[in-house]
């Protein structure tokens, strides 16, 4: 209990973030008969009283989810109620003290382990063997995200990549007929945009502390030891900053850009070529219809054995642990996750892949021309580490320092030296909390 208190003080002063927009109208960005069965089956355990279901949307967004929900209540009897909440991490900790936590959560997939270790979430493991949801059908790195210590605690909702956006107008203005494939094309792209009228950024990496990773993916490299217990940047995430540190140099991005509109850049065309997660499609589709972009994986590095790839995760449903109407919410993540007409509901929701295997090769995502190059390098991608805490270090100790050195306030040698020292702090707290 001592410990568990510790690592929830630790959290709340790290002051986590989703990865997903508050309750806002923004954007997210053949059926399976197992679940279908199973949910008939246990249909008579369930309960009429009201199963609280949080999320982090409103708007459009939520409305999808509760149209959903509604399906589900229909079918199964049941009163599950969809609530927003802005701030779902902090609403959480706060229930959690309080001990009033809802049903069920539409969270972050990264978000679980540090939950799990506190004992704040409630493995599933039991009930989907019972039910006969075999974990086999969904991607594999997926499942891994959601694992703590051999105990599955959540269901993915979809595969959300991390890739490069490219406005192939500006490209093909600047004499370049195809997207970039490796760090040498990307950098030859971003140099070449910035003579086209109206680009004022030929690259834009100010997302670059969440970008590191996905670079270090993508250039044969790993941020943590064998073992899984230290930071371990080598010369290959030095590579990294140094390509980060040539862009800036090469003058296709500043620090200082901002859109002047105050909008998306990349809408505007101000932006050649921007990173974002495939949930962004939803967006850039809706609102970039007359603008001929493409959708690429992040491009291979200069590292022996490179390929293009990068870092995916997903959006998850979750259990807590102490879940007044457990049996709902376990039933509800059945019914409507191992299903493959559900599935690609919730990616028309989300953005991204359905983590079924069985859907990956839906037309939906094979002729789909944003998202078919990717499908295709889908097993170049891999989740973040399981070490409660990995997340963190983006945000505390990996984003101040690149930002650092993007600024000119220190070399990559330099950046490298900090975040490995600091990252490792890090970890050494939520292993002794």
């Amino acid at each position: 209990m001592k410990k568990s208190k510790k690592l929830m003080a630790l959290l709340l002063a790290a002051g986590m973030a989703l990865s997903v927009a508050g309750c806002s109208s923004s954007d997210t960005g053949s059926s399976s008969s197992a679940a279908g069965s199973a949910g008939e089956d246990a249909s008579s355990a369930l309960t009429s009283e009201e199963v609280v279901f949080w999320g982090p949307w409103d708007g459009e967004v939520g409305g999808q989810i509760e149209a959903i929900i509604d399906e589900y209540n229909t079918e199964k009897g049941t009163n599950v109620s969809y609530v927003c909440q802005a701030d779902l991490v902090n609403a959480y900790q706060a229930a959690a003290l309080a001990g009033d936590v809802p049903d069920i959560m539409l969270w972050d997939a990264n978000e679980v382990r540090r939950y799990a270790k506190m004992g704040q979430l409630k493995s599933i493991d039991e009930e989907l063997k019972a039910d006969g949801i075999d974990t086999a059908d969904f991607n594999d790195e997926s499942i891994k995200e959601l694992t703590y210590e051999d105990h599955l605690y959540g269901l993915p909702m979809n595969i959300d990549i991390w890739g490069l956006y490219v406005n192939m107008d500006i490209l093909n203005e600047a004499g370049i007929d195809k997207a970039p494939a490796t760090w040498d094309e990307l950098k030859e792209a971003a140099v070449a945009s910035m003579d086209v009228e109206g680009v004022k950024v030929g690259l834009n990496i100010k997302m670059a502390p969440t970008l590191f990773n996905s670079f270090l993916v993508a250039n044969n490299g790993q941020p943590l030891s064998d073992d899984g217990m230290t930071v371990n940047l080598d010369d290959r995430a030095l590579e990294v900053l140094e390509f980060f540190q040539e862009l800036i140099d090469a003058g296709v991005y500043t620090t200082q850009y901002t859109a002047s509109n105050g909008s998306d850049g990349f809408l505007t065309g101000e932006e050649a070529m921007t990173f974002w997660p495939t949930s962004m499609l939803r967006t850039y589709k809706a609102y970039g219809d007359e603008m001929n972009f493409t959708f690429v994986p992040i491009p291979a590095g200069r590292a022996e054995g490179a390929q293009a790839g990068g870092v995916q995760t997903s959006f998850s449903l979750m259990v807590p642990s102490k879940a007044k109407h457990p049996e709902v919410a376990v039933d509800f993540m059945e019914y409507t996750l191992h299903d493959d007409e559900y599935s690609l509901k919730w990616c028309d929701i989300l953005g991204g892949f359905s983590p079924l295997k069985s859907v990956q090769n839906d037309e939906k995502f094979a002729n789909d021309p944003y998202l078919k190059s990717v499908l295709a390098d889908l097993d170049n991608h891999q989740v973040r580490s399981d070490v409660p805490g990995f997340v963190n270090l983006e945000g505390t100790c990996y984003g101040p320092e690149i930002e650092k050195m993007f600024e000119g306030g220190q070399t990559p040698e330099q950046a490298l030296e900090v975040m490995e020292t600091e990252g490792n702090k890090l970890l050494e707290q939520y292993r002794n909390a």
